[in-house]
């Protein structure tokens, strides 16, 4: 019995796009492929196992830790985001940040769940997309 699974990306910090098969469209990321500003920040897989609904998240940049931010680096200049950039996120219980910019835009600065994935840039998010289909598919 196939498994159905949906994909729905985020946009930006909090803009969602509607829920796609991924069986049979993976349209929307791939036009991300075809622009040179980044606006997907992440994916949504969910599926039904057993009558329970189960959601894999995917996050794209790069994963810091909260706890291990060094402020005498030069770490904001090469992120181009800020202490209260952090803050807004950490003081909502986040432990992990995931920071979209690799080519100085502004910077969207998201929390990470403890079970969430965090991918560096957008094949990486489309080899784990075909890694969770091929895996919950049987």
């Amino acid at each position: 019995m196939k498994k159905q699974l949906k994909v729905q990306y985020i946009v930006g910090k909090s803009s969602k796009s509607l829920e796609y098969s991924i069986l049979n469209n993976l349209d929307f990321l791939e036009k991300q492929f075809r622009l040179s500003i980044p606006l997907i920040t992440g994916a949504h897989i969910s599926y039904r196992r057993n009558k329970k609904k189960y959601c894999q998240k995917i996050y794209v940049g790069k994963e810091i830790f909260v706890k291990n931010v060094n402020f005498a680096d030069d770490f904001y200049e090469k992120y181009n985001i800020t202490l209260d950039d952090i803050a807004d996120v950490a003081v909502l219980g986040y432990d992990r940040v995931c920071v979209l910019n690799f080519k100085k835009y502004d910077s969207i600065v998201v929390g990470v769940e403890e079970d969430a994935v965090v991918v560096p840039d957008y094949f990486a998010l489309k080899n784990k997309i075909h890694q969770l289909k091929s895996t919950l598919i049987f």
